[in-house]
């Protein structure tokens, strides 16, 4: 199982968490070197210099179809292999 980073509508109490019922809650990390933004009142994440702190899943292979769509991707976001400060690898959705 990949583990993705949420910071947004996938975080516990967000509007789209019931998506990750099957996935495997992990310690919170930080990533590097972002910003976080709002869009049509959706927080997004693109390259730049702050860091931003959220939850940590492990997401099972058959749960990956449904988040995809959710996150409009590729339309809307892009789903990238990132590193946190703690050295973890996961996948994020950043703006596309």
């Amino acid at each position: 199982m990949d583990r993705l980073f949420v910071y947004g509508s996938l975080k516990a109490g967000g509007s789209a968490h019931h998506l990750l019922n099957c996935a495997l809650a992990e310690s919170e990390g930080s990533l590097d070197r972002v910003d976080l933004t709002v869009q049509d009142g959706y927080p997004m994440l693109q390259s730049g210099s702050a860091q931003v702190r959220g939850e940590v899943y492990r997401v099972p292979d058959g749960l990956w179809p449904a988040l995809d769509a959710w996150e409009e991707v590729p339309r809307v976001y892009c789903r990238r292999r990132r590193e946190l400060i703690d050295g973890r690898d996961v996948w994020v959705y950043e703006a596309s």
